[in-house]
């Protein structure tokens, strides 16, 4: 295998993973907000999220799954990519920024994780019809949904926002494309995280709601840049 060969398939790996994994995390965010009718906060009222019918905890279910594949593992092969080209150049930054996006991609699996296995045992029991029995589903599903959104995926914050900062400024500096779109998404995770901590959760929607949609553009056209870039 050629030198150039070597180069040019991880490269088109990392363009089309990017390219298919925001197109699914646009998904998602559809997905989301349908199995919800469109009420975000429907997720923090236990009695309401586990009366809902079956057919909206699997449109959850399959939010969680894309969620996964949008958001996260994609980010383990861009981040990956990125490092590889990257690192010659801006040196221990760009190490540190590694580790940064593989705790982000473990952090929000694990998010997923435990309330994709979570949703339907504890819709179970609140049908189920005791009311102890019922009373203790939506004890349990408010403490994971309010671990899992004001918990793992708030802390995201910190490792997320210091790798798309430091990335986002090693690629301006490299003359690549779309790095202060990627900054700007990690001002958007670190400003998150920072309003979390102080509690001011209706702020901190509006950033979510920017970094939902600007993280999935700038994994699409990085990934259109990164098929159209010439081996050399």
């Amino acid at each position: 295998m050629t030198n150039i060969q070597r180069t040019e398939a991880p490269r088109r790996l990392a363009g089309w993973v990017a390219i298919v994994g925001a197109l699914l995390a646009w998904s998602q965010i559809g997905l989301y907000m349908a199995a919800l009718s469109g009420d975000l906060a429907v997720v923090y009222k236990p009695a309401v999220f586990l009366s809902l019918p079956a057919p909206a905890h699997d449109l959850f279910h399959a939010s969680l799954v894309l969620d996964t594949l949008g958001f996260y593992l994609p980010f383990l092969v861009i981040g990956g990519y990125l490092w590889s080209v990257m690192r010659e150049e801006h040196g221990a930054l760009i190490d540190m920024a590694a580790l940064c996006i593989v705790t982000y991609a473990v952090m929000g699996i694990t998010g997923d994780a435990l309330l994709f296995a979570s949703v339907s045992p504890l819709a179970a029991m609140h049908a189920a019809g005791d009311p102890a029995v019922k009373a203790a589903s939506e004890a349990a599903w408010l403490a994971l949904a309010t671990g899992a959104q004001q918990g793992l995926w708030i802390m995201e914050g910190p490792v997320m926002g210091f790798w798309a900062l430091v990335m986002g400024s090693a690629m301006r500096r490299s003359g690549k494309p779309y790095g202060l779109l990627l900054m700007l998404v990690g001002f958007c995770y670190a400003a998150v995280f920072v309003l979390g901590v102080l509690g001011v959760w209706s702020v901190v929607a509006q950033f979510q709601l920017v970094f939902l949609v600007l993280l999935p553009l700038w994994s699409l056209l990085t990934g259109i840049a990164l098929l159209r870039q010439r081996a050399r």
